[in-house]
């Protein structure tokens, strides 16, 4: 029996391992607008705005060009301004009789060469498409409107369209938003000439030869005896526009990663789910510091949900401003956590939440820095010399951009720098991870130097965080697991639930070489009985897409 308990010993030593492929990232096309070595290789703008109903359609006309001044910090972008001042004369869109309207603005921009060379790939999450996105002069009663990317188009040499992706970009207002969306993600539109299994075929894409990128506000707004009177989202004016900047899209390595699963360590969305505590707070050189009342905003989150706000009286900094920091924010923490904490690597931790501001005067600008921390705590007496209070180990701060609308963030750990204001470092997470058993989300708006003069030292300025959601980032290969049956050892594993299959390996030395074990490429395969010899065997699995 002593060669059966050598082999379940190593077996283990080799249940969890799993490989990783690098990534690389070539840009397919991209332009910033700016006439510059950046503007890449695009080759043609265009827009256009059309209204229609029941019975009908109308041309509105449009004005659409490369402005400078109107994209992400005042550079160049290309702008649609919709024409919609004849439409409330037009028998198309004030008929009675007709049973709904409808109004569409696009923002369209056209790519050639050079490109760099596409890999046929099955993988459509390798090729990622961003854009700046900005909405302005829509209705009063209106903050964003619905953006869509209507044409991810692929053409061949004769103008044929070969690939054709449409799908949603997501609310889009006053402020510029950022996107990234994999192909993956969009719909394919049926009018190419090739389907999309023809991604594969080297000869289909290597023939590629220019691309159509478009954005579209779209409106169906119902019926025109409905109450109030109905508009298109910019209303019967000329002002409106839609605005995009920094388009790009990439196609990273073509090898697909092993896939990786969430589990979850924390959430609050201060309806259902609650942290064990919340705070507010402010700072400022010097000891005039502002005061506050931590609350839970009522219907004021995302959706008309809940949201914890800390609202602070910013009047008592007009006379003595400060002059080299000042902020104030909200946070949230939980003690204890629902598991231990294994992993070191920042890179495995993963922070959701949506944040915005308030009481801003009308005038002034409503994008305030800010900056997250995700705090990592142990109990006192943890470290050594023993801590006489919770301290912090590790702080992940990455730097944002809070507006007064809801916007939503998704940070990874591995963009996040390690911040140095709250304590901790990546050396102590190392020591102490095992020993975490609280967390603290805070979220504060950063002034340079005065914040104060920003929301015109207002008695309501206000900062609100709503579902929060932190998740640690888990192979998604399952366990191997081993059992002595009759004298017999058997090796159980099984597929991933995120898709692919797992193939077993094994190796007569835990570093390697590992050697697929034949008849054994999925979970379904399970159990694989071991041959009996007096041989040790190391056994893992690995992802096969």
């Amino acid at each position: 029996m002593k060669s059966v308990k050598q082999l379940i010993m190593a077996l283990a030593i080799a249940a969890t391992v799993s490989t990783v492929t690098a990534q690389t990232t070539n840009i397919i096309l991209q332009t910033d607008f700016d006439g510059d070595d950046g503007e890449g290789n695009f080759s043609n703008d265009y827009g256009y705005c059309v209204a229609g109903s029941s019975s009908g359609s109308s041309l509105t006309g449009d004005f659409s060009a490369i402005t400078g001044g109107a994209g992400v910090d005042g550079t160049s972008a290309n702008v649609l301004s919709p024409n919609y001042t004849l439409l409330p004369t037009d028998p198309n869109w004030s008929n009675p009789a007709n049973t709904y309207v409808f109004a569409v603005a696009g923002d369209g921009t056209d790519f050639g060469a050079p490109m760099a060379p596409i890999t046929p790939t099955a993988n459509l999450s390798s090729l990622i498409l961003s854009a700046d996105l900005q909405v302005s002069g829509l209705l009063t009663n209106l903050t964003t409107a619905d953006v869509t990317i209507s044409k991810v188009q692929f053409f061949d040499a004769d103008n044929d369209v070969l690939f054709d992706f449409t799908g949603d970009a997501g609310d889009v207002g006053s402020n510029y938003v950022h996107i990234a969306v994999p192909l993956s993600q969009l719909g394919y539109a049926s009018d190419a000439t090739d389907p999309i299994t023809d991604f594969t075929n080297a000869a289909i894409v290597s023939s590629i030869a220019s691309f159509t990128i478009e954005f579209t506000v779209q409106g169906l707004v119902g019926t025109l005896n409905g109450n109030p009177p109905i508009s298109p989202p910019f209303g019967f004016t000329s002002t409106g526009s839609l605005a995009v900047d920094n388009i790009e899209l990439v196609q990273t390595g073509n090898t697909l990663p092993t896939p990786t699963q969430e589990q979850l360590i924390w959430q609050a969305n201060f309806d259902t789910t609650f942290p064990s505590a919340g705070y507010g707070f402010s700072f400022r050189d010097g000891v005039d510091d502002a005061t506050g009342i931590l609350t839970t905003n009522v219907a004021g989150g995302v959706g008309g949900s809940n949201s914890l706000e800390y609202v602070v009286d910013l009047s008592s900094w007009s006379t003595n401003p400060p002059v080299s920091f000042s902020g104030f924010g909200v946070g949230a923490q939980q003690n204890p956590l629902p598991f231990q904490l294994t992993s070191s690597n920042k890179s495995s931790y993963k922070i959701y939440f949506s944040a915005k501001v308030g009481g801003i005067p009308a005038g002034n600008s409503t994008n305030v820095s800010a900056v997250a921390d995700l705090l990592f705590l142990v109990p006192p007496g943890a470290e050594s010399p023993a801590n006489t209070s919770p301290a912090v180990v590790l702080d992940l701060s990455p730097a944002l951009t809070l507006t007064t609308n809801w916007q939503s963030f998704a940070i990874d750990g591995s963009s996040s720098p390690v911040g140095v204001n709250n304590g901790g470092s990546q050396a102590l997470f190392n020591q102490y991870v095992s020993q975490v058993n609280e967390l603290k989300l805070q979220v504060a708006t950063q002034g340079s130097p005065d914040i104060g003069a920003q929301f015109g030292y207002a008695t309501n300025a206000t900062i609100d965080i709503d579902n929060v959601k932190v998740v640690e980032i888990n192979p998604g290969l399952p366990s191997v697991s081993v059992i002595n049956t009759n004298n017999h050892v058997e090796v159980f594993w099984a597929d991933p639930t995120t898709g692919g299959t797992a193939q077993l390996e094994s190796a007569t030395n835990v570093t390697g070489p590992y050697l697929d074990v034949v008849g054994a490429a999925s979970g379904a395969a399970s159990p694989y009985v071991v041959p009996a010899g007096p041989v040790r065997q190391f056994f893992r699995t690995v992802w096969v897409q």
